[in-house]
């Protein structure tokens, strides 16, 4: 009865101290992990922290090119009467493409561009002429030689901000990453336009300030090839001097590494440019066109 009674007391007390030991601590379930990693602390879903710390970054881009274009429209320099008109640029042969040298430079930052694009045309002419004409002190008639000179040099300091974009996403295959950017910027022009036949010539320079809003839009395609198409337009309705223009770009880009890539396109402007009136007035009305092809660099 003693050792019955005692061997019961002893395993009701040994019971008593394993029930009151503390249960070992539970393991996270892998669901738990995940909830945990996509909480406040970790990377918004389908960003990877990579891409947040581009998106901080400052980003440089240099795209010089040639771009080979010719002049349209028709001029007139101070000095030439109201009633001698404007003489047309494809009379006297300006309208021959030319290479010119072109580019743009740019950086971005999170959301912001700052850039500024540039060209410099030059074109020099000797034409037989078919009609008459004047320009400035320069009278011409059919059978004479008339020479034509012409430089039109842009600069464009642009400011760009991005309104929308889309970002890789995890389950891309192919990535096709548009981006839509409004921008605002100044066109200033400088042109000059010569003529000569025999002992007589004439000239004129013009500079001519433009404040300019536009669109751009790109395709980003499998981090190699872009597609991109721009369209802006603005004016200056300034006293005696006017001046309004409009231009559409489309251009293709395709990087075999990284940085470094080359680009083609085609660019069109057309636009008025006027200053003075009577004798005293310089008028051009055209554009310049055609396509470019060149380098683009990002560092």
């Amino acid at each position: 009865m003693f050792r019955v009674t005692t061997g019961a007391t002893l395993l009701l007390a040994c019971s008593s101290v394993l029930a009151a030991e503390p249960a070992p601590e539970a393991q996270p379930t892998q669901e738990q992990t995940q909830a945990t990693a996509s909480g406040a602390d970790a990377p918004a879903q389908g960003t990877s922290p990579a891409l947040a710390e581009k998106k901080r970054e400052w980003v440089f881009q240099f795209d010089p090119n040639a771009w080979y274009a010719g002049i349209s429209g028709s001029v007139r320099i101070r000095g030439t009467p109201p009633s001698a008109g404007a003489a047309k640029i494809n009379d006297m042969n300006l309208d021959q493409p030319q290479l010119t040298p072109a580019g743009e430079l740019s950086v971005r930052v999170e959301k912001w561009r700052f850039g500024l694009g540039t060209f410099f045309f030059n074109q020099n002419r000797l034409q037989t002429m078919a009609t008459s004409g004047q320009e400035g002190a320069v009278i011409y008639t059919p059978g004479q030689q008339l020479s034509s000179k012409m430089s039109w040099n842009e600069y464009e300091p642009q400011v760009g901000y991005e309104i929308w974009r889309r970002d890789p996403q995890p389950e891309d295959a192919v990535q096709f990453l548009p981006r839509l950017e409004l921008f605002g910027a100044a066109r200033l022009d400088d042109m000059k336009f010569s003529f000569s036949q025999g002992a007589v010539s004439d000239s004129q320079s013009q500079f001519f300030a433009q404040a300019i809003a536009g669109v751009n839009f790109s395709m980003d395609i499998a981090e190699q090839f872009s597609i991109n198409l721009e369209t802006s337009a603005g004016g200056w309705p300034g006293g005696s001097q006017y001046a309004w223009s409009w231009d559409i770009t489309v251009g293709f880009k395709w990087r075999p590494i990284p940085n470094v890539g080359v680009l083609v396109g085609y660019r069109n402007m057309v636009g008025q440019y006027q200053d003075g009136t009577g004798n005293e007035q310089f008028s051009y009305r055209g554009g310049i066109a055609g396509i470019f092809f060149g380098a683009t660099i990002r560092f």
